[in-house]
């Protein structure tokens, strides 16, 4: 693991574990969108993979008394085994949040598929808004490129890239292009 990324996703688990013991769950949603700059510049598992989980994390759970007693004993024994650079271990706490989660409710696992899918098809869309390539992202992250472009589609990302310039300026360029 990339010591930056490290860093960095031990910051945002410490910061988990505050929000949840000052029962602001509302901030865990914030939270996930930080890690998306390391996901945009590093392109690994890991921070894509804490950003999804905060956020379903942020979507499910509405009770500070559910987290307490599901999730903050596997957010502490990740923090530890990230630090102590168990890697593996980090991983699978990380899963048994999410296995966790399921238990809460018998409906519970499909919601959390389609959070965890709705998650990462957001999560992608920042990535492309900070200019990785939709295919790019795509891949990474593991999700269809239709699903993608169809969420890209219904927001106005692609219209604040900034294209100011006018339609005679635009022709000269592509004209260029060909010459």
């Amino acid at each position: 693991m990339n010591p930056i990324v490290k860093k960095d996703i031990l910051n945002v688990l410490r910061q988990a574990v505050t929000i949840i013991k000052k029962g602001e769950l509302f901030k865990l949603r914030e939270l996930s969108d930080h890690v998306v700059h390391n996901a945009t510049i590093f392109q690994d598992k890991y921070s894509i993979t804490i950003a999804v989980t905060i956020y379903s994390m942020s979507k499910i759970y509405q009770s500070k008394k559910d987290v307490d007693l599901f999730l903050l004993p596997h957010l502490d024994d990740a923090i530890k085994y990230i630090e102590e650079g168990k890697i593996n271990l980090y991983e699978s706490e990380i899963k048994h949040i999410i296995k966790d989660i399921s238990k809460t409710n018998n409906k519970t696992k499909y919601y959390i598929q389609e959070v965890l899918e709705r998650a990462q098809i957001k999560k992608a869309s920042r990535m492309f808004e900070h200019g990785i390539s939709m295919g790019q992202v795509a891949d990474s992250i593991g999700i269809s490129i239709w699903d993608l472009m169809d969420y890209i589609g219904k927001t106005r990302i692609v219209d604040d890239f900034g294209h100011n310039l006018n339609m005679k300026k635009r022709l000269e360029f592509t004209r260029g292009l060909f010459k």
